[in-house]
């Protein structure tokens, strides 16, 4: 079995030396709350992000922030009109460096807020448990916290990356089921601690109030560390399954996916009894499973992207298969460590259906164990994005 109960590896991390000023920690909390007076269901995020936070330790230091490059000297170069200052750049780029709440929704009409600090006016480690950073609390059994941000502060400062509202969040969480690493190398990892996790509390967004039930909440918890995000990123996610054979809930399973590391995706599946881990990297002699996302031609419910997997071990055969409305995918950015203005632009839909079956191996066939229908799956998939020089 790879599946351990309520033992969440990444809870202990430290931040690595390595990381401290060029790279990310990045731990994210998924989870479904209920609309209080429609009973609408909707998947909710919350993050806490360190990138390069001791590379500016006093100052909050965000990369898309217009930082002026021009000098006294070169001022006067341009109001002489010389040829030195055709050569002159506007701006500079530089290397963000802070630790970042985000929250927000996914599915339509998504919404992402943040908020920014300098890394000595938080309190708390990563390996300790327990972070504070502004009103915002992250522990090991609870998260809760509040982020703002007005359409004026928007318009003055667009290098937040985020939309303007506000969120708050007060919720209690145990993991009920956490792989271990899906990929480790030195200072870059992956670790699904919390792939099933139940949430319970509540989430108010822009005045609408959602309560989270542990039955229905369908929760799921990683952390990632390294000095870049794994880009192409691809990453599919559900604890909301109903098998098609026996048409029972199965409380015990889920899975994730996740990549790409050394061209590799990282697969975990637990289905009731089966357990299964395939870790990214590795030699010539790991699995290398098979992935796609494709834009589907529109039926009567609208464009669809399509998100598929499949993977072949010596003892198993993997298939998944999720479909995502297109009119409900979120876009956002996610600045990257190494600065420049590069951002992961990341598509996000947080209401995908589809099948999950699992095929054992038998000589030179292939028995089906379980064929499951799968709800509320997290889908992302995301792509490096430059500036314009």
């Amino acid at each position: 079995m790879v599946v351990y109960k309520k033992n969440d590896s990444s809870r202990k991390i430290r931040l690595n030396n390595a990381l401290k000023r060029n790279g990310a920690v990045w731990r994210r909390f998924i989870f479904n709350g209920l609309e209080a007076e429609t009973g609408r269901e909707r998947m909710f995020f919350v993050e806490l992000e360190l990138l390069n936070p001791f590379l500016s330790p006093d100052e909050a230091v965000l990369g898309f922030k217009s930082r002026t490059k021009i000098s006294e000297e070169d001022l006067q170069y341009a109001l002489a009109g010389t040829k030195a200052a055709y050569d002159l750049e506007a701006e500079s780029f530089v290397n963000p460096s802070y630790v970042a709440v985000r929250a927000g929704a996914f599915g339509e009409h998504a919404r992402q807020l943040c908020s920014y600090y300098p890394i000595k006016q938080t309190s708390g480690t990563l390996h300790s448990g327990r972070i504070e950073a502004g009103k915002c609390v992250f522990s090991n059994e609870r998260i809760s916290g509040v982020i703002s941000c007005t359409a004026e502060e928007l318009h003055e400062h667009p290098e937040y990356l985020c939309d303007d509202g506000i969120i708050s969040w007060d919720l209690s969480y145990e993991i009920q089921y956490s792989f271990p690493a899906g990929y480790a190398k030195k200072t870059d990892m992956w670790i699904p601690g919390g792939a099933r996790t139940i949430f319970a509390g509540m989430v108010t967004l822009d005045g609408q109030k959602f309560h989270v039930v542990p039955k229905t909440s369908h929760g799921y918890i990683e952390l990632h560390a390294g000095h870049t995000l794994p880009l192409p990123w691809v990453h599919m996610s559900s604890s909301s399954l109903t098998s098609l054979i026996s048409g029972r809930t199965l409380f015990n399973s889920c899975f994730t996916v996740q990549g790409l590391y050394e061209s590799r995706l990282a697969v975990a599946v637990t289905l009731e009894d089966n357990s299964i881990m395939i870790k990214a990297g590795g030699g010539r002699h790991t699995v290398n499973p098979v992935w796609e996302c494709t834009e589907m031609p529109p039926d009567e419910e609208g464009g669809k992207l399509h998100w598929s997997v499949s993977a072949d071990t010596k003892k198993w055969v993997i298939d998944i298969d999720i479909m995502c409305l297109i009119k409900e995918l979120f876009v956002r950015n996610i600045e990257l460590p190494e600065g420049g203005r590069k951002v992961m632009k990341q598509l996000v839909g947080g209401t995908g259906t589809g099948e999950i079956r699992l095929y054992h191996h038998v000589g030179k066939n292939l028995e089906l164990i379980e064929d499951a229908h799968i709800a509320d799956a997290l889908c992302e998939f995301g792509q490096l994005e430059v500036p314009e020089k």
